[in-house]
């Protein structure tokens, strides 16, 4: 029979313990730029959909009250609701 070290028990456990926020590693390499180039996929998609959007925008009836929308909307004319 062998020591406890045959089961995985000795020596520093953080580093063989798997955790969402990365243990005790928490600053993996290149954070910044992998955090740079995903901020730029974000940007790169979610424009276009977004001018997409605008231009496909509908409303079949006048708003009760004014929507952040009826600025760059433009089904909506000039009128002030």
């Amino acid at each position: 029979m062998g020591g406890a070290t045959e089961h995985g028990h000795g020596g520093d456990f953080r580093t063989k313990v798997w955790s969402l926020t990365g243990g005790p590693y928490c600053r993996p390499k290149h954070w910044k730029r992998n955090t740079a180039i995903a901020m730029f996929g974000i940007i790169l998609v979610c424009i276009p959909l977004a001018k997409k959007s605008v231009e496909l925008e509908q409303r079949p009836h006048h708003p009760v009250r004014p929507i952040p929308s009826q600025m760059w909307c433009k089904n909506f004319g000039k009128n002030d609701y």
